[in-house]
């Protein structure tokens, strides 16, 4: 197999290491050498050919051929079999809807909320369960860096330069986990967007943060009618609730749907008019940008939701089974609306080239 990027020779391992700081091309941990063979290894994963060309990343207009976004790959620890996720994750970050660019240099502290459903999250061992936001599960951290790793060598998000992110945020490092689904009493997140239950899917969307949440349903929606979700009310933009399996299976029980749990967050999640008047978006940022239609209209109720409407809540099942129930809530960033999902294609020969890999 035949590569075209740039070679360098460094002395040892640790000079390597050297040679990327001072390029300054990590995330400020040290990176796994992208030696020949090891990107190889990387591409023999891939269903598309090394020198294919994915994209072109904003704000510099990179060009994301396979074989770069191999090598960054390698850098961030990922074993050749999570490519065609790091693969599905790129195309989702250029569709216009995430709006890379804005992305990349906002001095907003937004990063990519990576979700992985179907067969393939379970393939791979995405953790979806106990711990899954981290620390301690290699597919989860590598995947989520190597799209950071990714956004500035190739995109040229370079913190401080071009990405002005003002205090920045861990979910920076990585944000990615996989949906719970032998644990979720409801069809999984990708199946929303028309995928059949049996496919393999990335859900892709913009995270300001990541709170967590100790409770039931009312706890979640208490948090979400709070400042956390104030960029949402002024720049529009879709939010997620990663909800614990526990209390997922109680409301199911009394006969919820997910579509109700995102009904009734909208309605209950809802910040009042006199606290929404009083934040600094509202007197800073709405006054220059103006504010939704949905949102005057929401002032005349008293209340106001934190998205326009509940298909922009996004909820999916995930976290430790147990009764006392933790959560995770994302608030948003930016706009347009943004929750892109693409397939995952994998090489042809997949199952027996799993069967053949040593496990981690």
């Amino acid at each position: 197999m035949q590569l075209t990027s740039k070679r360098i020779e460094v002395a040892d391992a640790l000079e390597c290491i050297e040679h990327f700081y001072r390029e300054n091309m990590t995330d400020g941990l040290p990176v796994v050498a992208p030696t020949l063979a090891r990107v190889r290894e990387m591409l023999r994963w891939s269903p598309v050919p090394g020198d294919e060309v994915v994209g072109e990343l904003d704000p510099l207009r990179g060009v994301a051929t396979a074989e770069k976004l191999a090598a960054n790959a390698v850098m961030a620890g990922c074993r050749p079999e999570y490519f065609p996720v790091v693969l599905a994750a790129v195309r989702a970050m250029l569709d216009p809807a995430f709006n890379l660019r804005g992305v990349q240099t906002t001095d907003e502290n937004v990063a990519p909320l990576l979700i992985v459903s179907g067969p393939i999250a379970r393939q791979l061992g995405i953790n979806g369960g106990i711990g899954a936001l981290g620390p301690g599960w290699q597919a989860n951290a590598s995947i989520g860096r190597a799209l950071r790793l990714i956004l500035s060598n190739v995109g040229g998000g370079w913190p401080g330069v071009v990405s002005l992110a003002g205090i920045g945020q861990p979910a920076r490092y990585t944000l990615c986990l996989a949906e719970a689904e032998d644990l979720s009493p409801w069809a999984p997140l990708h199946t929303d967007s028309g995928f059949s239950r049996e496919a393999s899917a990335v859900t892709l969307m913009r995270a300001e943060c990541c709170i967590n949440v100790t409770g039931a349903i009312d706890d979640i929606a208490s948090v979400m009618g709070s400042s956390a979700s104030s960029f949402s009310m002024v720049r529009g933009g879709c939010v997620a609730v990663a909800m614990s399996p526990h209390v997922a299976r109680e409301l199911a029980a009394q006969g919820w749907s997910k579509a109700d749990v995102a009904r009734y967050l909208h309605e209950q999640g809802r910040v009042p008019v006199e606290d929404w008047r009083r934040l600094w978006v509202k007197r800073r940022v709405a006054v220059t940008v103006g504010e939704p239609e949905w949102v005057k209209a929401a002032e005349a109720t008293g209340r106001i939701p934190v998205v326009e409407d509940p298909d922009k809540i996004a909820v999916f099942v995930a976290g430790a089974d147990v009764p006392i129930p933790q959560h995770a809530y994302f608030p948003t960033w930016g706009f347009p609306d943004c929750r892109v999902v693409r397939p995952v294609e994998v090489p042809l020969g997949w199952d027996t080239m799993l069967a053949q890999r040593p496990a981690p």
